[in-house]
């Protein structure tokens, strides 16, 4: 039977320490699931069914109703590259002039200049579409139906977490494993949350979906990196 070497204060430390920053995807993971996913649920089922506005000026900023109003374009900025800013300017109202942010530059604000007459849907104090000549764009704040997107950052927090608090017990008690193949965990796990989510996206899946395939998808992608990494996964004390 081999003596495993006691390990070192320092490895003990640090092992402690990188299991307690498991909080941090753990935390995230708790809000992705347990505010995020149910609050924008029900402030799209709120937009869906809010009723049009009565006819008349507006006597508040902020209703629950759905109301078009018309705005002037005092100015668009479609600047695209590595930090990508779509914002239009609107004023002529009563309330809620201002800049307006979108998410994409098309295809409306890729067109607008300075004067343009437009028509925007406001709900709840903020703009929620631009319409001109027929054609319309959401804006940033409008609700929108994307749900899986949101299960998938919440599994990989969630599988991230564990990863992390496994990797300082592994480190703790002397058996660190190799840093490349936790990258490479990392890197599938990612992979194994994101595809699942792109495809109930485009299936129209409901979000649940995307953690049930994205767990086992993980699992299956973890044991490929251990056949792939022989010899590399810790069952004796390694260097880190």
């Amino acid at each position: 039977m081999t003596h495993r070497p006691t390990p070192s204060t320092r490895t003990r430390v640090g092992g402690a320490l990188l299991a307690a920053t498991a909080l941090i995807p753990a935390a995230a993971a708790w809000f992705l699931f347990g505010v995020m996913l149910p609050d924008d649920a029900q402030e799209l089922r709120s937009y869906r069914a809010a009723a049009a506005c009565p006819t008349g000026e507006p006597l508040a900023a902020v209703e629950e109703c759905v109301r078009t109003v018309s705005f002037t374009v005092t100015d668009a900025t479609v600047h695209g590259g590595r930090n990508p800013k779509y914002r239009a300017t609107l004023t002529g109202t009563p309330f809620w002039n201002g800049e307006v942010l979108f998410g994409n530059p098309g295809p409306v604000v890729e067109n607008l200049t300075s004067g343009d007459q437009v028509h925007g849907t406001v709900w709840r104090g903020r703009v929620m579409r631009l319409e001109r000549d027929g054609v319309s764009q959401a804006a940033s704040d409008e609700p929108r139906d994307e749900p899986q997107f949101t299960a998938a950052l919440g599994t990989y927090a969630t599988l991230a977490a564990v990863l992390l608090a496994t990797l300082g017990v592994l480190r703790f008690t002397g058996r660190p494993c190799r840093a490349a193949i936790y990258r490479a965990l990392f890197l599938t796990t990612l992979l194994a949350c994101g595809a699942p989510a792109v495809l109930a996206y485009w299936a129209g899946l409901p979000w649940w979906t995307v953690p049930v395939a994205a767990v086992p998808a993980a699992l299956l992608l973890a044991e490929a990196v251990r056949r792939w990494n022989p010899g590399k996964i810790p069952a004796a004390p390694q260097g880190w």
